[in-house]
């Protein structure tokens, strides 16, 4: 194989693959990047056993065939060259590429490409185009209320929903739960738990400034993701995801209609004297037009904040992991947030007015006030 192509436009096709590389690859050779000349295009490969990311780009090919090289040294390699272009010159009996840039020529031995599996494309049983804009927004307002435990794989996905004519993403960690819906028609109803770093990935290539669709195909446990020149193949994640509908309650006796930023700046203020960790515990009173944010540690000492907001119904005292109510508040699009609660223990809904389509709910912590 001799290749010629852009030195950029290979650095980003391979910092894209490398990605379903895993630290500690199953096997050895999934630690490779695999490439192949195929109609006047390169199309370059990672996997592992549960994601694999395919990436095509032009390139002059002088000879074709395909290669097998480490990720970790000819990502580095590639991505410090000082010139425009690179060419990469496969010998065969040496099992060995030469990669040349300007005055600069590397060696690099090769992996065998025998052992490198087939790229798991596919036809689907059925299929969704979303928008670009559409898929980041519903990625971005419900990935982060995922969980990061890989003992708890359920978890640690989305719920994709299409059913009455709208997609719905849901996400959970079993503390919180982030629900986000938008319109979408045409499509047979479905419902797959897709992993949390499959819908980054998609996210993270979704950088073109021309409007694009990405298509999502299923069959049984995989889904094949499209966008432009990569090919994204994943497994989902088997299991019932449990029925979020009823964590939220259908009534609530107490409400506080707060400017979001206001209360935003006071919980990232307050909590710099909770105790430091995961859980950085804030205690909040509503009251008469009020809402207090307080938190102390013996080691740092105490903060107080009171903003006003817009009650309903009685006094109620409950306390929060700040970083679960920081997360819904950077993520409203509307100036208010709307906290609808019951009891100091019972789930807490933060909403907005003006996105009817965007739930969050989040379980108090029991403290003493």
């Amino acid at each position: 194989m001799i290749i010629t192509c852009n030195t950029s436009n290979l650095n980003k096709a391979i910092q894209t693959v490398q990605r379903a590389i895993s630290s500690k690859p199953s096997t050895p050779i999934f630690s490779g990047i695999h490439f192949l000349t195929n109609n006047g295009n390169v199309e370059i490969q990672a996997m592992d056993l549960n994601l694999a990311i395919s990436c095509t780009i032009e390139a002059n090919i002088l000879e074709e065939g395909e290669i097998v090289v480490s990720a970790k040294h000819l990502s580095e390699l590639i991505r410090k060259l000082p010139d425009e272009n690179v060419t990469i010159t496969q010998n065969k009996e040496q099992n060995n590429i030469k990669v040349e840039s300007g005055k600069s020529e590397f060696q690099l031995l090769l992996m065998n490409e025998e052992d490198y599996p087939k790229f798991p494309e596919f036809n689907g049983e059925t299929s969704i185009t979303i928008a670009d804009d559409s898929i980041k927004e519903l990625v971005k307002k419900t990935i982060f209320a995922c969980s990061k435990d890989e003992a708890r794989p359920l978890f640690t996905g989305i719920l994709v929903e299409v059913a009455d004519e709208k997609i719905t993403f849901v996400g959970t960690n079993t503390h919180r739960l982030a629900i986000k819906s938008l319109p979408y028609g045409g499509s047979e109803p479905m419902s797959i738990i897709i992993p949390s770093k499959v819908l980054e990935e998609i996210n993270r290539n979704l950088v073109s400034e021309v409007p694009q669709e990405v298509k999502i195909s299923l069959l049984k446990n995989q889904i094949m993701v499209i966008i432009d020149n990569v090919i994204l193949v994943s497994r989902l994640i088997e299991g019932k995801f449990p029925d979020y509908k009823r964590v939220i309650p259908p009534k609530f006796a107490i409400t506080a209609k707060v400017n979001a930023k206001a209360l935003a700046g006071a919980v990232e203020r307050v909590s710099l004297f909770s105790n430091e960790g995961d859980y950085s515990i804030i205690k909040v009173t509503v009251e008469n037009g009020q809402m207090t944010i307080i938190s102390s540690s013996p080691d740092v000492g105490t903060g107080r904040e009171v903003i006003d907001c817009v009650t309903e119904g009685d006094k109620l005292n409950v306390a929060f992991n700040s970083k679960y109510v920081l997360d819904i508040l950077k993520n409203l699009e509307s100036e208010e947030a709307i906290l609808s609660m019951n009891t100091s223990l019972s789930p807490v809904c933060i909403t907005s007015e003006g996105e009817p389509d965007y739930t969050y709910i989040v379980t108090p912590i029991r403290v003493v006030f």
